[in-house]
């Protein structure tokens, strides 16, 4: 718990005074409808004066559940602006897209890796008992893919029956997976991966799903290692032979194509060499081919040359915790793959050994600097990039890499398209823009945006009452939309590639792709009304209303069976530093009032209301990875983790629990 001494509050006392004789008092006219304002969020004068001074403040101690009940509690209020963010736009997409992910796991992913697990759990014991003795390396291989099929089986069905000559094996990791607390050096595994987290958390369907996943995305078949070169002949022998049952039977790959495909068009490619690239350096390789010719030394360096060639990809992204830099080499042989996306890319490129300091963490402000070119997230990075010289470098090789970005690269996942749409609230507004958004505080506040969005990406991918009636008050209020037309057209766009490509796959449940063509029709209207306001034309009453109405479209949109609207309380875990045994979180807690003071073309100054997220980014000892229920109870609690002191540029008020303050 952080404690404030005396002192403490009378230095800061003294900080916003000087900073007012220095610049002098703001200049601002003070809105037309402040008393309406301040009826529902009082202002003391430390509140007024950061508000003209900025032209916007958010108020910390002002905490919301939910964006619905927050937005139409403004409705009633006669005066009030409503003002639309693009957190709340990020917020239920958000919403949609986790529910939908969550139910085409449950509908149709689970189903598939079910029946592809036990179809190819007996035939691999049909590879062991078919291969005779006189193959040590083979007959190891085949029991080896009977003990990774069996376990996946047994994950999913706790009944599954265990062959007796593997039982020990078997049972040993499952035992890892369901205890979720152990953390071995590669060849081990990080058993603490393995606890259900995200929207997995207490669906015991997706519990299973999720063990049996990380399971089948974690485990590595070595094509080569100095320091036990006899296990990489097995592995590799073991990757050929379940290339070789898939290639066999058009239903088992059948299966594989369907998983495999569904999750390549939201989360991208695996980052590793898969069992139909396998296949494909055998052809190469061996025109004639049978398994035993893997008994020979010569024939397996054979296939090693082969993989050698740049047409099979290498690892970017270290998936095992390593006892020393460069312990497995990058290429490797997996099921399906834990895959490739770019923020973690990032953070490998900014950690040890890049950077000399083992122990360093990265931060997610490195994440926006590189990948979306934000200039403010840069020079928040001043200080690190002086404590740690490498950084600098390294940033500004991510920051090209990114930069050769086509839009095809950018929109090719719904992962990657994610960034891409929060892409445009990065970028410094200049003239023709409102003044609020033209200052460091706000380019502060979209950092705390997209960080926590960020958060929420992180959470979908770690692996819905009846109708009510409310009376309609008048609506009043000049209605103002957050002006960044990119910003919505790119949302809708994205929102529009999930419905395309997850229908043309079959496995789209109808509610979500209604809820996201809703969506999508809502934000291409507020991409008018921003390119109105950018244009200096007046909002027409009807175009003001509907602003003023988004409470009451929100009530609606999350009415009816089949989507139920959540609370923005989440965390991630997004890397684990081996020494230190620390893993780094992301987490957002409750939204936050914001007030911005604007223009109208008529000339009139007036204040809106809007709400946004707020973002932690925190550090968890001995490998503990908190579930959502974990930090939904220390957010309810208080019991948070410190804020960073750029934050202070536009929360009200600066002195409060949980916040950096450097003085």
């Amino acid at each position: 718990m952080a404690v404030y001494s005396h002192k403490m509050v009378i230095f800061i006392g003294i900080i916003l005074l000087l900073s007012i004789f220095i610049y002098g008092e703001s200049e601002t006219t003070p809105p037309l409808n402040l008393n309406a304002i301040t009826a529902i969020y009082p202002l003391d004068n430390g509140a007024l004066s950061k508000l003209y001074q900025n032209k916007f403040i958010v108020l910390k101690n002002q905490e919301k559940d939910y964006l619905s009940g927050s937005y139409f509690g403004l409705f009633e209020h006669y005066n009030v602006s409503v003002f639309i963010t693009s957190d709340a736009m990020l917020h239920i997409f958000h919403n949609v897209h986790d529910e939908m992910l969550k139910e085409i796991e449950k509908q149709h992913l689970y189903q598939v890796v079910e029946d592809l697990a036990k179809s190819m759990q007996p035939k691999s014991m049909d590879d062991y008992t078919t291969t005779s003795e006189s193959f040590p390396l083979l007959k190891e291989a085949a029991k080896r893919n009977v003990i990774f099929f069996t376990v996946c089986c047994r994950l999913l069905d706790d009944t599954f029956p265990i062959p007796e000559y593997v039982q020990t094996e078997v049972n040993n990791y499952v035992n890892k997976i369901l205890a979720h607390n152990a953390t071995e050096f590669y060849p081990g595994d990080d058993y603490t991966q393995y606890k259900p987290r995200g929207h997995y958390e207490g669906d015991s369907q997706l519990e299973k799903y999720f063990r049996c996943m990380k399971w089948l995305g974690r485990r590595i078949f070595r094509i080569k290692d100095f320091n036990y070169p006899e296990d990489s002949d097995i592995e590799l022998g073991q990757a050929v032979m379940i290339a070789r049952i898939l290639e066999k039977y058009p239903s088992d790959l059948a299966l594989w194509q369907k998983f495999y495909n569904v999750t390549t068009l939201l989360a991208g490619n695996a980052d590793s060499i898969t069992p139909l690239m396998v296949s494909q350096a055998v052809k190469n390789v061996f025109p004639i081919f049978s398994i035993e010719m893997l008994e020979s030394t010569e024939n397996l360096e054979k296939l090693r040359q082969e993989f050698e060639k740049p047409d099979y990809p290498e690892s970017e992204i270290i998936p095992v915790p390593l006892q020393y830099p460069g312990q497995i080499p990058s290429k490797y042989i997996q099921f399906f793959g834990e895959r490739y996306v770019p923020d973690s890319y990032v953070f490998q490129q900014v950690s040890f050994p890049y950077i000399g300091d083992a122990s360093r963490m990265p931060s997610g402000l490195e994440i926006l600097a590189t990948m979306l070119d934000s200039h403010r997230a840069d020079s928040l990075l001043t200080d690190e990039k002086s404590h740690h010289p490498n950084l600098a470098e390294q940033m500004e090789m991510l920051n090209d890499h990114f930069t050769t970005y086509t839009l095809q690269d950018w929109t090719r996942t719904v992962y990657n398209n994610w960034f891409y749409v929060m892409k445009p609230l990065l970028v410094e507004f200049g003239n023709g823009y409102p003044e609020f958004m033209r200052s460091n505080a706000w380019y502060d506040e979209k950092i705390n945006t997209c960080l926590a969005s960020w958060t929420q990406l992180r959470h979908d991918y770690i692996l819905y009452a009846a109708q009510t009636y409310i009376p309609m008050p008048a609506a009043e209020g000049y209605g103002y939309v957050e002006p960044i037309p990119e910003f919505y057209s790119r949302l809708a766009d994205l929102c529009n590639k999930i419905r395309n490509d997850l229908n043309s796959q079959g496995v789209l449940p109808s509610v979500y792709n209604e809820h996201l063509g809703l969506l999508a029709a809502k934000l291409m209207i507020f991409k008018g009304y921003a390119e109105k306001i950018l244009a200096g034309i007046q909002l027409s009453n009807g175009e003001q209303i509907d602003i003023h109405e988004f409470g009451l479209w929100l009530l609606g949109f999350f009415a009816g069976e089949g989507l139920k609207e959540k609370k923005p309380v989440l965390v991630a875990d997004v890397c684990t530093n081996s020494l230190t045994e620390q893993v780094l979180h992301e987490g957002v807690g409750k939204f936050n009032p914001i007030i911005v003071i604007y223009q109208q073309p008529d000339g009139k100054v007036l204040a809106g209301i809007g709400y946004v997220m707020s973002h932690y980014e925190f550090l968890e000892e001995e490998f503990n990875r908190l579930s959502d229920s974990e930090w939904e109870e220390k957010v309810d609690t208080y019991d948070l983790p410190l804020r960073p002191s750029w934050v202070l540029s536009y929360l009200y008020p600066e002195v409060f629990k949980n916040i950096w303050i450097f003085y």
